[in-house]
């Protein structure tokens, strides 16, 4: 059974419309591509990613990556175009999986 789920109703043309606006607009402060905010934007918006992070990052590194595999691969099936977007975002969490894992072995588990 997966954690990471991706909100039922999610609209990802509306997402898609409203960061394309957001990019007219110049509010964007980064050098992502618009595929890569919106795969970032429904990770931590319109997913339950958030809630769940700190915890997942305490598990083993085979689990976060399957995971994120699955939260990413349901991504990709809302868009088609985003699949290489999201294997490259898989690349980038994994990468950071060594220190989030030491944050939640030193900081979080240590509260509880």
């Amino acid at each position: 059974m997966t954690v990471l789920k991706i909100n039922p109703n999610i609209d990802i043309k509306s997402i898609k419309n409203s960061l394309i606006k957001s990019f007219d607009k110049e509010k964007n402060n980064n050098s992502y591509t618009l595929e890569v905010n919106l795969i970032y934007k429904i990770i931590h918006e319109y997913s339950n990613y958030e809630d769940h992070q700190w915890e997942l990052y305490g598990n083993e590194k085979g689990f976060v990556e399957a995971e994120l595999k699955s939260l990413l691969f349901k991504i990709s099936e809302l868009d088609k175009t985003l699949t290489w977007d999201c294997l490259s975002i898989l690349t980038r969490y994994m990468n950071l999986y060594k220190i989030r894992n030491r944050i939640n072995q030193k900081y979080i588990r240590s509260c509880i």
